[in-house]
């Protein structure tokens, strides 16, 4: 090594006295004694040369005999600065070290490392890797060595016979199966419910979709809704149901006015387009509402009996313990289209409703499985529930299973009354049914043809509803909606079944998880490879002063920079993920919110078993970026970070999938997304911000600590403020003084004084 003598320096200039003082500052050899104080030498050609490079920018010796150094890699310098000692294996020393770092465990960190090269985050994603595969399997195992985890979960059940297909179109096993079936939902009182002068506009200009409808439904019978396609019947039985509220008219349970909130906790509906769960099976999906509904008065093996009473009767039993699938998306394997239509059925009527409503259950069927499923109902009717139905256009066996009828046409009520006597009311005013006809068939003929006939059903309506005796005190009615209520799981027990509920979910969409995973993976590993040059030194600054003199290149852009790309790197990872976690169950939040379930026990439950879905990403993209990327923050405090940062992103994605549609969701996540990887202090700076008096937003953001926590262990050596990316000033006055007295000549590279 090349020194100055008589304390001149290399280039031959006068050295410069660096302050008053003798102390070395911290992470820099200072190699004078107490003769001599620190001086600043011009630097060398080929020194100023590399000061001046963005990386690698230390020069390899000092360009005086006492002109402080910063400790370079690979060593460390002791206080008070007058040694230079080559770091130990197992230990780690960057730039400026005055400690070496002990390496964390299963690190590489050979002799004079400058970096440690961490393994135990990949480690731990191997390890939790083939835990998860194996969790996964047991999940979708439907071998009888399971029975012990379906237990601990979610889907134990008693050992019963298989049923014969024969037997659900068999009356007699059926209505059997159903005696008793339901004790629990109501207090021995009969239901009655009363519509009059139902109307409801919508629409701009507003229109009439129901107009002055009335109607009477008896306890114990299948009340049928027939009509030409846009009649109403949806709308109709959507405000029975308490799903929609009417613009006008009022609703009666029993003679007593009802709230929406009324027919909702007493009432199941079965949507005309089926809501189910796919990855749940049929037995999971029938014992969650039942487990909800019904937890708050019946112990756990007395809803299970009850749920496995009403599989049994609703000729499921053979599939109990198969996944529903979807009827839609292709390649996916599940149960049939007349089992989902009866697995339906069976969610509504898990909660043991007072009466159930179906909107068009018979469409999508064959005529044999259309038949079947109408005496289901009509023997479920005999057990004292109401059934109110829609009906398009009926088989004559399935409108001789009807009780009453109800038959609209243009929003307008046509006919109320017995389903029996509706031909000969018909005929009676004149219109002919041929021999064997249809009589359903027949009626919503004459409507469409002569859409003005039907004044003589309409006279008929209110002495229906006369007719009916209403005997219920109104005490009793409230002792009853408060039965309902109180037979309900407590709110922690919803938002423990709901957990359970998505764990499961999430074990079994084993597709998406391995595709979050390996896209984390990959886009961690790509930013990790993007600072892979800077081997964890991702800021330099200038030194403190007076030794800023001695500074080289500042580099403030890389920090700022790896954090932009990690929050686009993990937007991309976590945006779409978090739309489709969520959007896959807005349909089934809708229905199971409008049938009593507790709103924030679903949320909470959702979200707290997907933070081990976020937890699995978050710590494979830090185990790929810390690979490559080697920063000096801890394993603990990036990792936190990044499931941080997912956790927002996925709830971005929540957010996004409560407003839009699912198809659009991915795409306004991702744009949403950017926006906030663009508020990370990159450009414009923080600093900048503030004078605009807008830091407050940037701060809200999750990408701002990712700077700043990158910048801390640097502090030591240069003069950082946090969360600001303030620039220090140097000493401008020295340097420029320094400067004006070095003259470079493009040829010879040489520096002259003066």
């Amino acid at each position: 090594m090349e020194h100055a003598s008589n304390g001149t320096c290399l280039s031959g200039g006068e050295a410069v006295p660096l302050g008053s003082g003798f102390s070395c500052p911290e992470g820099f050899y200072c190699p004078w004694d107490n003769e001599h104080r620190p001086v600043f030498c011009p630097p060398s050609p080929d020194c100023l040369l590399r000061r001046l490079q963005s990386s690698t920018n230390i020069c390899l010796a000092p360009q005086g005999d006492f002109e402080p150094v910063i400790c370079p890699p690979g060593y460390y310098c002791p206080p008070p600065g007058t040694q230079q000692l080559k770091c130990l294996r197992g230990y780690f020393c960057p730039l400026g070290t005055v400690t070496p770092f002990k390496c964390t465990a299963l690190s590489i960190c050979g002799e004079g490392s400058s970096h440690q090269t961490p393994l135990l985050a990949l480690v731990l994603c191997v390890l939790l890797d083939i835990l998860v595969c194996g969790i996964c399997i047991l999940f979708r195992s439907s071998s009888p060595s399971q029975k012990v985890l379906r237990y601990l979960c979610f889907n134990q059940s008693p050992p019963s016979l298989p049923v014969d297909e024969g037997e659900y179109s068999n009356g007699a096993v059926c209505l059997q199966r159903l005696d008793g079936l339901f004790p629990y939902n109501t207090t021995g009182l009969s239901l009655d419910l009363t519509f009059t002068g139902i109307k409801l506009r919508l629409g701009r200009p507003a229109r009439d979709i129901l107009s002055d409808v009335d109607g009477a439904i008896r306890s114990g019978t299948v009340f049928g809704i027939i009509g030409a396609s846009g009649s109403g019947k949806s709308s109709l039985v959507n405000i029975l149901s308490g799903r929609s509220r009417q613009t006008q008219g009022e609703i009666a349970i029993n003679g007593r006015p009802s709230q929406l909130d009324d027919l909702r906790s007493m009432i199941g509906f079965v949507p005309q387009h089926d809501i189910v769960p796919t990855d749940l099976t049929v037995r999971e999906n029938i014992l969650y509402p039942g487990r909800v509904l019904l937890g708050g008065r019946m112990l756990a093996h007395e809803i299970e009996g009850y749920v496995d009473s009403l599989i049994s009767s609703l000729g499921l039993q053979h599939i109990r313990h198969q996944q529903v699938g979807s009827l839609v998306k292709q390649g996916s394997r599940g149960i049939s289209g007349g089992e989902y239509k009866r697995a339906s059925i069976a969610l509504a009527l898990a909660g043991a409703p007072a009466a159930l409503v179906l909107d068009e259950p018979t469409s999508g069927l064959d005529a044999t499985a259309a038949h079947s499923l109408m005496k289901l109902l009509h023997f479920i009717s005999r057990r004292g529930i109401i059934v109110i139905c829609v009906i398009h256009q009926p088989r004559v066996e399935i409108f001789d299973l009807l009780d009453d009828l109800l038959v609209l046409n243009a929003g307008k009520q046509m006919y109320l009354g017995q389903a029996a006597e509706a031909q000969s009311v018909f005929e009676k005013l004149g219109h002919k049914f041929p021999l064997g006809s249809n009589p359903a068939d027949v009626i919503l003929d004459i409507f469409i043809n002569k859409p003005e006939i039907g004044d003589g059903g309409l006279k008929g309506s209110l002495e229906v509803i006369q007719s009916l005796d209403i005997a219920v005190a109104d005490d009793d009615v409230i002792t009853l909606l408060q039965t309902l209520k109180e037979r309900k799981a407590s709110w922690l027990r919803q938002l423990s079944l709901a957990f359970q509920r998505s764990i499961i979910q999430q074990s079994r969409q084993t597709s998406g998880l391995v595709l979050e995973i390996g896209s984390s993976s990959i886009v961690g590993l790509l930013v990790g490879l993007s600072a892979f040059e800077s081997r964890g030194h991702l800021f330099q600054g200038l030194y403190h002063d007076p030794f800023d003199l001695l500074s080289s290149a500042v580099d403030y852009r890389t920090v700022v920079e790896q954090a932009l790309l990690c929050c686009i790197a993990i937007s991309c990872a976590a945006g779409p993920a978090g739309v489709k976690v969520f959007g896959e169950g807005k349909a089934i939040f809708h229905r199971e919110s409008q049938s009593g379930h507790s709103r924030s026990a679903y949320f909470l439950g959702n979200n707290l078993a997907v933070c081990f879905r976020i937890l699995l990403s978050s710590l494979h993209f830090t185990a790929f970026y810390l690979l490559l990327a080697v920063p000096m923050i801890s394993l603990r405090l990036q990792l936190a970070l990044v499931f941080l940062h997912y956790y927002c992103i996925y709830g971005l994605g929540f957010i996004v999938s409560a407003l839009v549609s699912r198809e659009d969701g991915p795409l306004l996540c991702m744009l949403l997304s950017l926006i906030t990887s663009a508020l990370s202090g990159s450009a414009p700076r923080l600093s900048t911000v503030r004078d605009w008096h807008l830091g407050w937003f940037w701060y809200a953001w999750p990408a701002v600590p990712h700077p700043d926590r990158d910048r801390i262990p640097t502090a030591i050596l240069y003069p950082l403020r946090p969360l600001g990316l303030e620039i220090p000033a140097p000493n401008f006055q020295s340097l420029l003084r320094i400067l004006m007295q070095i003259n470079l000549t493009p040829t010879s590279h040489e520096i002259n004084l003066s």
